[in-house]
């Protein structure tokens, strides 16, 4: 029994097809118990042999059936594993070449399923590394999975699987999933010279679920070759961002084969259309079904997708905590920070409510321009006695047909205005400190354009897709439709925010997976609390 955890593992199945499908589960349980990280897997069915060589395996339907199985199953019974099937050695022609494993990461522990091997490998290290292409010695760890005896009737072979020189496909590929691996998998399977992906760039996701969290286009590419380059090296791996749903698909007349999900399936058949028009080859097409998600919640989607997976990290830490060394460590203060409408005051109730302090920017925004306040006679020496009432109060409406005409004017006023509200926040923060309270929420539309952000220790905001964000305001501010774009417009972006925040909530949703979301970040953030108060116990 192995009870110490390695990173990496390498996952060798040599037993038939038949025989491998019907035990993904034990082993991938199996697996799980002794590999953290990363789990390749090399199969190379029918090998009865003590003496191993990685040789060619053609395409088959059994090989295409037990890598989409080991994907899927893999998402349910280790989902904190990153499962590789490699596919180097998967062609349909004759490949005399000596065959290796060339793997991206350092190996610690090799997991096979035939004891006369695994002895082999224990016995002979030399062995072992001679399999690995980089010239290590490899891993000294064997592991020898338990494993049913193989029948009779697994030893029958299946028909084998047309592959093509080149193949084709494309997504968003976002924080890449078990159903992104099949599609790719599936691709590379099939692939004997090349194969080509589009991945969406930043403006064909715009409509997608929390957008804001996408991965950046560049960062995707990267994930997608990495991937390619580690199951499959020995064919060439084109990734370029696409603009459109057609991409390279109908300008490469070279590209022989597709692949698509049920989903995508009707724009295969649109690219089909188009390369006709161009006197361009029919992509023959193969359709991946969908992935059931095992783990999915009610606000979630019953398929494996890049959308749950985003959902899933509202709440979380998305971007790293720096602390801020120039505030006091307690209370500890939470910035909380989004667009108009984007339901921040009603999460700052909901925090209220499980025991924060709350500070609301905008009602000291209000206070900083009350007559006998130093903004008062610094706002009225700058902009005239035009923007004082009858009752001597500065009129605001007055003072923001002025400003908001004119950017410089509009620069002037928050440089008087914004560090007097920064004052009258540290001396609410400093109340509530002498209040007993240990967390502090801080709640301003404007807190990283003012620079407020250097008053809090961490930055969370609130977000809602831009379209929802206007019809909030024309219901419930009486705007018309070109009043709330014009005001959505003139602040920070949902993008922009996010990229300087730590913790994303969204309010779209129903009341309840609001609420959830909130008590996920609370908890969360009260472990984070525990932590670094034991870390500070320790010196």
């Amino acid at each position: 029994m192995v009870f110490i955890m390695y990173k990496t593992g390498l996952l060798i199945l040599t037993r038939p097809l038949p025989v491998l499908k019907s035990a993904v589960q034990s082993v991938l349980e199996e697996a799980a118990t002794v590999v953290s990280n990363t789990l390749y897997v090399h199969i190379q069915p029918s090998s009865s042999s003590h003496t191993f060589k990685i040789r060619n395996v053609p395409c088959s339907k059994d090989f295409r059936c037990l890598m989409t199985q080991l994907y899927s199953s893999s998402a349910s019974l280790c989902n904190n594993l990153d499962v590789r099937i490699l596919l180097n050695n998967v062609s349909n022609l004759q490949l005399e070449r000596n065959l290796k494993f060339d793997l991206k990461r350092p190996c610690d522990i090799v997991l096979i399923d035939n004891q006369l091997i695994a002895d082999e490998f224990q016995n002979k290290s030399e062995s072992l590394a001679s399999l690995m292409k980089d010239g290590s010695r490899g891993p000294t760890e064997v592991h020898t999975l338990s494993m049913p005896a193989d029948s009779q009737s697994s030893m029958i072979e299946d028909d084998k699987v047309e592959s093509f020189d080149n193949v084709v496909l494309g997504g968003t590929f976002d924080r890449l999933h078990a159903g992104h691996k099949i599609m790719l998998s599936e691709a590379c399977f099939l692939a004997e010279r090349q194969i080509t992906v589009g991945v969406t760039d930043e403006n064909m996701n715009q409509k997608k679920t929390l957008c804001e969290l996408i991965t950046p286009t560049e960062k995707r590419i990267e994930g997608v070759l990495d991937f390619l380059q580690d199951i499959k090296p020995c064919i060439e791996h084109k990734v370029v961002a696409i603009n459109d749903m057609f991409g390279p698909t109908i300008s490469d007349p070279d590209l022989q084969f597709i692949v698509v999900s049920e989903e995508t399936k009707r724009g295969g058949e649109i690219v089909n259309e188009e390369r006709q028009k161009k006197g361009f080859t029919v992509l023959k097409q193969h359709v991946i079904e969908l992935v059931v998600d095992s783990c999915h919640n009610q606000y979630e989607e019953e398929k494996i997708s890049s959308s749950s997976s985003r959902k899933r990290l509202l709440g979380t830490v998305i971007n790293p905590i720096k602390p801020n060394r120039n505030i006091p460590s307690s209370p500890y203060v939470i910035g909380l920070t989004g667009g108009i409408a984007s339901g921040k005051s009603a999460l700052c109730g909901r925090l209220e409510k499980l025991g924060a302090g709350t500070v609301d920017c905008d009602k000291l925004g209000h206070e900083v321009y009350l007559k006998g306040t130093p903004c008062y006679s610094t706002l009225v020496e700058q902009f005239g006695n035009e923007i004082v009432g009858k009752n001597g109060e500065i009129q605001r409406r007055v003072l923001g047909s002025i400003v908001f005409s004119n950017p410089e004017k509009l620069h002037l006023l928050n440089r008087i205005v914004w560090p007097e509200i920064g004052k009258l926040a540290e001396d609410k923060i400093k109340k509530h400190a002498e209040n007993g309270k240990e967390i502090v929420v801080l709640e301003a539309a404007l807190l990283l354009d003012a620079g407020w952000n250097n008053l809090v220790h961490e930055v969370w905001t609130s977000v809602v897709p831009p379209g929802e964000a206007v019809k909030r305001m024309m219901d419930r501010n009486n705007m018309t439709e070109e009043e709330a774009n014009k005001r959505l417009k003139s602040q920070l972006s949902n993008k922009e925010r996010v990229q300087s925040s730590n913790v994303v909530l969204c309010t779209l949703w129903e009341y309840e997976y609001t609420q959830t979301q909130v008590e996920k970040a609370w908890s969360l953030l009260q472990k984070r609390l525990i932590e670094r108060n034991s870390e500070h116990s320790k010196y």
